[in-house]
């Protein structure tokens, strides 16, 4: 069993590394984000179900939970913006200009949060 739990949660580890780092040539991508996303999600959902039984330590699963939650905040405001730009699209008058200005607040709190995201990457 214990086996088990190690070969499982080293093809996670795996497979979200590799994601990352894909994200990491290309930042700006919603793709490369939403995928690096989602196997951090497996890879904490994996570890939170084996991780005790594989030997991975808590501080190992708090930062994959940490990226996890970056990597959420940013795909957020990646959707959020898309929407946005969108309703934008039919919008007049002050609607449509309320709608640039939160378009603009929008792609720089994505911005931040990206920058966020990239720097717990890199430590």
């Amino acid at each position: 069993m214990i086996e088990w739990a190690q070969s499982l949660v080293g093809r996670h580890v795996d497979e979200t590394s590799a994601a990352i780092k894909a994200f990491r040539k290309k930042p700006r991508s919603a793709k490369r984000l939403h995928r690096a996303r989602k196997c951090l999600a497996r890879l904490r959902a994996v570890l939170d179900d084996y991780g005790a039984i594989a030997g991975t330590s808590q501080a190992f699963a708090e930062r994959i939970a940490r990226l996890h939650r970056r990597a959420g905040k940013v795909r957020d405001a990646d959707v959020l913006l898309r929407r946005a730009r969108a309703y934008k699209k039919d919008a007049f008058g002050t609607e449509r200009a309320e709608l640039k200005r939160l378009c603009a607040l929008l792609k720089k709190r994505r911005k931040r949060m990206r920058a966020k995201l990239l720097r717990e990457l890199r430590a």
